[in-house]
């Protein structure tokens, strides 16, 4: 244990890499300072003790300082400095106690070991400096000696006894410094003699070689000059043979001329082709860029027009959450008017549906479709959820839903949820748009090979015709025209669904008959992450949870410039215990959040004066404020605009309309990590 922390201290400042020798010097700079600080301890403690005079140690203790120094010199890289301070602290502790206690003590023989020091610790091209370090040493001890014949500093008081122990104390610590400075010469010694046995050892192999060489040269020499005689033959053999080749070249030469001509009228024909063909490439790229200008447009055109639809939805289908929702509005409004809003609702996310699909399409085929991003995440609680989401819709047109789980299949799975709830909205929402009144709608998820998951979603609606069945996939299509006139829709849902699937390495299936219904199977492989299957194989959703309350204390400060917004949003916090503080533009916002301190700000990224990406940078600067999590609340939904909210500081980004169920676990997340609580129960409106 001992010598691994010498080895340790031996190598404190060693850079990767050094250059040849440096480490060894280094190691010797350690290697003096730390042993000589511990026999200067020894000693300290030692005079000490027999002379009774305690001032030795304290001054021992700092020579002790002094060569440890040395230690914090090379760790920081200042060896130089380092090598100077060991030979300063040396010839100070020579002075003192050749000064305290006299000559009889022999302390001037420690001159002889440090002259001995530099040329040790000095790299060759450190002449200069190794000249000073002697140099010290020859006047310190020119110094003693002088000290020695005119007694400029009386010697302490000694007895014979004392004088005779500090004498052998002291020439016991020269001898083991000397002992150390012969033992690290003959270390050198012995590596140079070993450099020169390797040396000499490559030097014979490497004759060896050379003669090896010269005895196959020797031989190569006398097969080259048989292969000149036999070369001598064969060039005369082949002059014959060139000059009745030179007839026939003459002959293919007058030939290639003629060819020549030939290729000439060949290249200006080219030429002119070339040219051409340079026009129509001219014309390619002017179209090209015209292309890419109006793929531009498009998208900035679909950017900004599903921000103005989003918007005015927002204000809808919060509306009318909210009157569905509330517990008192139930009890005031009558039946007839609640069937209209629920229409309304209905509606309200049959459009929001269109958008998201157009938009959809429109990233697929400029080939900015998301990458596929697998995470593990429960099967059974994914698809009670999605199921329960559409029970609105579908008893809205009186249909049921029946949700289907295979026991077979584990409870975590791995797959890119957000994509698969893509595949299933798309699914289910048809299924609903297609069933008449008193049908079944069935959600049904299955194993079919060990790596394997089938995803069907079957209704008992209107059916497809098998000859339309084949282009029921691509773009704008649907089974008639008829379709379209009585239930609307885009036909984009298919084409995103199995573009998506695709992507995710699946299959898509359809199985029809008109007028009994139809399925749709999508298969995809199965990465599980648990075996545990305790689920029952048909399963109805759960019933829907509860909001609950935050404490009255809990400040929220949302930045919001429709009013109608800031009502709905207004509504829906008072019902979980929270009072908005309310900004109508960026500037108003920031001045009542350093004003408030709120634990959560909501965003929107749209907003006068300053725009919600300048809110975000100002607050992520701001020192009393960058603590704050920030959820931004937009109509921008694009991709690459949330990634540039994101960037920005942003902690989550949610696209209008709200989804107030995903608004509030959002909420709950950040402030129960902020106070490390949970929430206070009270009963609140239900999750949609």
């Amino acid at each position: 244990m001992l010598t691994g922390w010498f080895n340790i201290i031996k190598r404190v400042g060693l850079k990767p890499n050094p250059k040849e020798g440096d480490e060894k010097r280094l190691m010797v700079v350690n290697s003096f300072s730390f042993i000589t600080a511990l026999l200067c301890t020894f000693c300290g403690v030692s005079l000490a003790w027999v002379s009774g005079d305690w001032s030795i140690f304290y001054t021992a203790m700092g020579f002790v300082c002094g060569f440890l120094s040395i230690l914090a010199f090379n760790h920081r890289g200042y060896y130089k400095a380092a090598k100077f301070m060991l030979m300063f602290v040396f010839c100070m502790v020579m002075l003192y106690y050749g000064a305290t206690f006299g000559e009889s003590t022999q302390v001037h023989f420690l001159g002889l070991f440090l002259i001995g020091v530099p040329l040790l610790i000095c790299t060759p091209r450190e002449k200069e400096f190794r000249f000073y370090c002697i140099l010290m040493i020859l006047v310190c001890l020119s110094f003693l000696e002088i000290n020695y014949y005119f007694q400029l500093v009386t010697p302490m008081d000694m007895t014979r006894n004392e004088l005779y122990v500090f004498r052998w104390l002291i020439m016991t610590v020269v001898l083991a410094l000397n002992f150390m400075v012969i033992s690290f010469y003959q270390g050198n010694i012995k590596g140079l003699f070993k450099r020169l046995l390797e040396n000499n050892k490559t030097l014979l192999v490497k004759n060896r070689m050379v003669e090896e060489q010269d005895a196959e040269l020797k031989r190569a020499n006398v097969k080259l000059s048989a292969y000149n005689v036999h070369l001598e033959q064969e060039v005369s053999a082949r002059t014959h043979a060139l000059n009745a080749n030179t007839i026939a070249m003459e002959e293919m030469i007058r030939n290639l001329k003629n060819s020549n001509r030939q290729l000439r009228d060949q290249d200006k024909m080219l030429t002119s082709q070339l040219k051409e063909l340079e026009t129509a490439r001219e014309e390619l790229m002017q179209a090209r860029d015209a292309a890419e200008k109006a793929n531009t447009a498009k998208s900035a055109f679909l950017r900004e027009i599903s921000h103005e639809i989003r918007n005015p939805l927002n204000a809808v289908i919060g509306m009318t959450y909210l009157l569905l929702n509330e517990t008192d509005n139930r009890n005031r409004i009558p039946q007839s008017v609640l069937a209209y809003i629920e229409s309304i609702s209905t509606s309200g996310h049959s459009l929001l549906e269109i958008v998201n699909n157009v938009l959809e399409l429109a990233r697929i085929e400029a080939g900015k479709i998301d990458q596929v991003q697998p995470e593990p995440f429960n099967l059974r609680d994914w698809l009670r959820s999605i199921s329960s989401i559409y029970q609105n819709a579908a008893q809205v047109k009186s249909v049921a839903i029946q949700l289907q789980i295979d026991n077979r299949l584990p409870s975590i799975i791995e797959g890119d949820r957000i994509h698969l709830t893509q595949i299933v909205n798309n699914l289910l929402g048809n299924a609903i748009k297609f069933s008449p009144e008193k049908k079944r709608v069935t959600l049904h998820c299955f194993r079919r090979e060990p790596s394997q998951w089938c995803i069907c979603v079957s209704d008992e609606g209107i059916g497809i015709p098998e000859e339309k069945q084949r282009v029921i996939f691509q773009p704008f299509e649907q089974a008639d025209a008829s379709i379209h006139e009585t239930y609307g829709g885009t036909g984009l849902g298919l084409t995103i669904t199995r573009r998506i699937v695709e992507m995710m390495g699946g299959t898509i299936s359809l199985r029809s008959e008109p007028g009994t219904g139809t399925a749709f199977t999508v298969t995809l492989p199965l990465i599980a992450e648990s075996d545990s299957n305790t689920e029952a194989g048909t399963c109805q959703p759960d019933i829907v949870p509860e909001y609950t309350a935050f404490p009255a204390e809990t400040r929220v400060l949302l930045m919001e410039d429709s009013e109608i917004n800031q009502l709905i949003m207004e509504r829906f916090f008072s019902h979980v215990g929270i009072a908005l503080h309310v900004a109508a533009n960026g500037e108003d916002g920031l001045r009542l959040a350093r004003a408030v301190r709120p634990d959560l700000i909501i965003l929107d990224m749209h907003m006068p004066r300053m725009t919600g990406h300048e809110v975000i940078v100002q607050i992520r600067q701001d020192a009393g404020l960058s603590h704050i999590p920030v959820i931004a609340i937009s109509a921008d939904a694009f991709r690459e605009q949330q990634e540039e909210a994101i960037r920005a500081g942003v902690n989550e980004y949610l696209i209008k309309p709200i989804e107030f169920d995903r608004l509030y676990n959002v909420i709950d997340q950040y402030l129960r990590a902020a106070r490390q609580q949970t929430p206070y129960p009270l009963r609140a409106i239900k999750v949609s």
